[in-house]
């Protein structure tokens, strides 16, 4: 997939520089969690009515390189950006609980039509841990994104560096992959009854499509630019978790929706030079199949002979981006440059 990436970076650049453009570099330092669920209220080969949560932080800090044009109204900007090598994060958590009469299943969190979200913090409630592991986790990360935007004003100009408020619409790809390792695990064990370290629990790896599109606004106070911006979203992912005592793979794919805010705030340095804070906050419920191989006990074993089984995903995260941001390319006509200088001159 980053090859894909690396082909599709230079399309998204391959316009004629008569217009504007622009390069920036930011740092950012994500904050949420990623969970994995799954879990039945009917006896599986073991005979237990249960499940399995695991949970991901979503703590390190990232860094990207930023690219944009602009012509007119219209404007697409790229982001290629990840952690470079495994980041420590915040510990990361498996269960295994038991499911019953009062246990409650919330699949469905988010729907674009009808319209409505129901956030919780895990799909199975009501559930008894019998096994409880907490892991030091490290993560790697790669990110592609591209963004289309048009103003809906005909008369306005899609540079940063513009005056002129107005509604934006736009619509982009998104490129996610993560794997992550959890290790130093600590781990409960109700029956039989055990606590101590096991050493490495298991990898998680995740390849994630997105679609956003939506809508923003942007306005401007003296030399500051706001942009408020939300967009729905649907989703494609495909991901493998391994868990290392049983040599035992779950590999599965899903789709689902979700959606994302922003607000970013500019400054402008001068003519050619912007500063920048903008934070974001993602959100995506994924229904999603997995096949089990490999296995070493007998249950593990016959799992793979049992079909698909069903699981939810969910991805609750944000980051807050600091950036600069550098415009090169003939800019000399741009609509935006008299208002800019007149700005400038009754200071």
């Amino acid at each position: 997939m980053l090859k894909k990436i690396l082909l599709i970076l230079p399309f998204t650049l391959s316009f004629p520089i008569f217009a504007e453009y622009t390069i920036g570099i930011s740092g950012k330092k994500n904050y949420g969690e990623h969970i994995f669920e799954t879990g039945n209220k009917y006896p599986n080969l073991s005979g237990i009515r249960g499940g399995s949560r695991i949970t991901y932080d979503r703590h390190f800090p990232w860094a990207s390189l930023n690219l944009g044009y602009y012509k007119k109204r219209f404007s697409i900007t790229s982001t290629i950006g990840g952690t470079g090598w495994y980041q420590k994060t915040n510990s990361s958590r498996d269960e295994d609980f038991f499911m019953g009469s009062i246990t409650t299943e919330k699949g469905t969190k988010f729907s674009l039509y009808p319209p409505f979200l129901y956030d919780t913090a895990h799909t199975f409630t009501g559930t008894q841990n019998f096994a409880d592991g907490i892991a030091k986790s490290v993560v790697n990360q790669i990110y592609f994104d591209t963004y289309f935007r048009m103003y809906m004003n005909q008369h306005a100009s899609s540079s940063p560096w513009d005056r002129t408020d107005g509604y934006f619409l736009s619509i982009g790809f998104r490129y996610t992959y993560f794997k992550y390792i959890l290790y130093d695990v600590n781990q409960f064990v109700n029956r039989p009854s055990f606590y101590g370290p096991i050493g490495l629990g298991l990898t998680f790896s995740q390849s994630l499509m997105e679609i956003p599109f939506g809508l923003g606004y942007t306005f401007n106070v003296d030399k500051i630019k706001i942009e408020p911006s939300f967009f729905l979203l649907i989703g494609f992912n495909r991901y493998r978790d391994f868990h290392v005592q049983r040599a035992l793979n779950f590999i599965g794919r899903g789709v689902g929706n979700g959606f994302i805010y922003r607000l970013q705030i500019s400054y402008l340095l001068s003519e050619k030079d912007i500063l920048y804070i903008n934070t974001e906050g993602h959100r995506f419920f994924a229904y999603t199949l997995f096949k089990t191989t490999g296995g070493i006990t007998r249950d593990d074993i016959l799992s793979t002979f049992s079909g698909d089984f069903r699981s939810y995903i969910t991805s609750k995260e944000s980051f807050v981006e600091f950036g600069y941001t550098r415009r090169f390319g003939d800019f000399s006509t741009n609509e935006s440059e008299p208002k800019q200088k007149e700005i400038e001159e009754g200071q």
